[in-house]
């Protein structure tokens, strides 16, 4: 196996900790509300809330998790959780929220850092009951989550659709985990959210939000770059752009225990090429019942997969391309990344180099292809590209010769493919010689057919030529 290692654990990229603030509290100072036992689903969260000073209850003792709160009383809390300066804030302009409202301060500062806004004729509504998708928007902003492209597909709520950037921001809390919704198809966007619901999503923001790294393009002193995670996108990690329309930093969010991969490759001001990158594993643990996330830089070069557009085979062999068998028949596996049909199954290449896979099928039928792998630095697994052998063809433009006319070659062409034609007819037979493209154009042609391309790959000792009417080629 081919494989380069240079390990470097990075620490400052570690989550060891939560955004959870861990106080010590005496039993005394516990908080009890008479209408929220601890058997409820979310008792914890609003005890650990209370504990906070972030909620607090009623005078007579209750907490009355179903009343609703409002924008007001939102902006509140998301001040306190942010630990946002309510004092000296600048007048957001609302008409309806005036220096001597309570919530003034709060309102203020949350509109002065772009997490909320008011309505279109100028106010805010400090006293409106807040909606469950209001306060979807304002979690997402407040914590700054990552910005997931939204695609219908995966939306499972009905009741979302068409909700502009409510719809948006209801999707990123369901993919990252912190809501499920009122029920599997519906989020009741316009419901006034509970306060019990409130201290749910609160609490479950903060936990995920404490398990997620940014990474800036700063920290290497580029100005933005790409990045390529190589693991399903559901499945160790999510790696997101921080915004839509910026290369310039990445969230890493972890979903599941396991070890995924990420390159980062700068992407320069003039657009060209470059060779700055960096390759972590991406280490995805359990402590505490909380998912932790530590990064480790590596130069390793791994298997990569090879994916064959084939049928029902009986089996695979893979020899060098001088003819030394390397294996009588390849372990297939299901294909990990391949999305192309039919494929059904892959095998790995773990050298560099150039190869024959030799695909017997179920019917009798031998196809052979050739493969090559090679080292791309900046990747964690080999760059492999496949072709099947077809060095020869033979193609029929239709027609008589007449309408066609007279063919004209293209200099030097013969290093290319040696095309011979038929007398008197369409009929062209190509045999395929070096990789390029020839192009055979026909001045005189009556039809629709102007010029023929022909085009030659090449892998080792293996052709594969295909020939394209220009009424089919772009």
């Amino acid at each position: 196996m081919f494989i380069r290692k240079l390990k470097l654990s990075i620490g400052a990229f570690a989550i060891a900790g939560s955004l959870l603030v861990s106080q010590q509290v005496n039993a005394a100072s516990m908080r009890s509300f008479t209408d929220v036992p601890t058997t409820k689903p979310y008792a914890n969260a609003v005890y650990e809330l209370a504990e906070r000073n972030i909620i607090s209850g009623y005078e007579d003792g209750t907490f009355k998790p179903a009343a609703s709160i409002t924008r007001g009383q939102a902006a509140a809390i998301i001040a306190k959780l942010r630990n946002l300066d309510t004092k000296n804030v600048k007048d957001p302009g609302f008409k309806d929220v005036q220096q001597s409202q309570w919530s003034y301060g709060a309102i203020a500062a949350l509109a002065n850092a772009g997490v909320i806004n008011g309505y279109g004729d100028g106010r805010f509504g400090p006293n409106d009951s807040i909606t469950r998708a209001q306060m979807a928007s304002i979690l997402v902003k407040a914590f700054e989550l990552p910005h997931y492209t939204y695609t219908s597909s995966e939306n499972p709520f009905t009741d979302t659709l068409r909700l502009g950037s409510h719809q948006t921001n209801i999707n990123i809390l369901y993919k990252m985990g912190i809501t499920s919704g009122t029920s599997s198809s519906t989020f009741s966007p316009n419901a006034p959210i509970s306060r019990a619901q409130a201290a749910v999503l609160i609490s479950k923001t903060e936990k995920v939000k404490a398990t997620i790294i940014t990474i800036k393009a700063a920290d290497f002193g580029w100005d933005t770059f790409t990045f390529t995670p190589y693991e399903e996108p559901d499945d160790i990690i999510h790696a997101v752009r921080s915004t839509q329309f910026t290369w310039k930093q990445i969230q890493l969010v972890p979903m599941r225990e396991g070890t995924a991969t990420l390159s980062l490759i700068e992407r320069p001001r003039d657009q060209g090429s470059s060779n700055n990158y960096r390759k972590y594993y991406v280490h995805v643990t359990k402590e505490d019942e909380q998912l932790k996330l530590t990064l480790e830089q590596s130069e390793d070069i791994l298997p990569a997969e090879v994916s064959l557009l084939t049928g029902q085979i009986k089996k695979i062999s893979l020899a060098t391309m001088e003819g030394v068998i390397l294996e009588e028949e390849v372990k297939l596996n299901p294909c990990n990344y391949t999305v192309t049909q039919p494929v059904s199954s892959c095998f790995s290449i773990d050298e560099p180099g150039e190869y024959i896979a030799t695909v017997h099928f179920e019917n009798g039928k031998v196809v052979r292809y050739g493969i090559s792998a090679s080292v791309n630095k900046t990747s964690f697994y080999l760059d492999v590209q496949t072709i099947e052998e077809q060095p020869e063809l033979t193609i029929d433009l239709g027609g008589s010769a007449a309408e066609l006319g007279k063919h004209v070659l293209t200099e030097g062409s013969e290093k290319i493919a040696i095309v011979t034609r038929a007398k008197d007819s369409n009929k062209f037979h190509i045999k395929g010689v070096s990789e390029g493209k020839v192009n055979y154009k026909f001045p005189d042609s009556k039809g629709a057919i102007e010029e023929l391309t022909i085009l030659v790959r090449k892998i080792g000792s293996i052709i594969y030529v295909i020939a394209i009417p220009s009424d089919k080629y772009q």
